[in-house]
């Protein structure tokens, strides 16, 4: 799993959008519960109720398969929405979104089998090294945007603190997986709420 040749994204045809979606969380279930090493394109196909063909055909290959469900999962919220018009509110969403639910994530346990996956595979660590500097400068903007709106205090450095918040949350979320338990979830919740306030505190240079 090296090729060069970028990700084969999924090209649903009319009413094919569910499919793309059934087979994605299908990789998310599967790798949550038995890991990514023993995954097989027959297995995804099989257990999404699919043909082996049509999983290949969309998605190429185990290792763009994978690259799919990691993009897919950082796509916006459906309720994005809700909260257009409050940087500050936008920003929370994604950023609280690191705290596991009761019973854990599969999304996140699939996301620390594909991280320790990739260490072994050039291309995956690139992309994940590439979705690193894409949200890094996302919640850069999101800050930039709650300072001018006045909804943050204009002394902080947006990049600095969205590199900040960044390994906070993925430390956090380490620890989670860790120990599934809900203190470590309380002292997630916690811990990225009080950087949140750090971000709204003004100072009076930073009017």
């Amino acid at each position: 799993m090296t090729s060069a040749q970028p990700a084969t994204k999924f090209r649903p045809r009319p009413g094919q959008a569910i499919t793309r979606k059934h087979v994605l969380s299908t990789v998310y279930d599967l790798i949550s519960k038995h890991g990514i090493e023993n995954l097989s394109m027959r297995q995804v196909a099989q257990a999404a109720g699919l043909s082996t063909g049509t999983i290949s055909y969309h998605f190429g290959n185990k290792e763009r398969l994978l690259i799919a469900a990691l993009e897919d999962a950082y796509e916006l919220p459906s309720d994005w929405e809700d909260y257009r018009g409050s940087p500050a509110a936008q920003l929370r969403r994604l950023v609280m979104g690191y705290v596991c639910r009761p019973g854990g994530d599969r999304f996140w346990r699939f996301w620390i089998n594909y991280l320790a996956a990739s260490m072994r595979d050039p291309e995956m660590l690139a992309h994940q090294q590439q979705r690193y500097v894409r949200q890094g400068r996302f919640w850069a903007q999101l800050i930039r945007d709650g300072i001018a709106a006045g909804e943050f205090g204009g002394q902080h450095d947006p990049e600095r603190m969205a590199d900040e918040l960044v390994v906070l949350s993925h430390g956090l979320l380490v620890q989670q997986l860790i120990d599934p338990g809900r203190k470590a979830r309380d002292n997630a919740r916690t811990a990225l709420s009080e950087f949140l306030g750090r971000l709204a505190i003004k100072l009076a240079s930073g009017r």
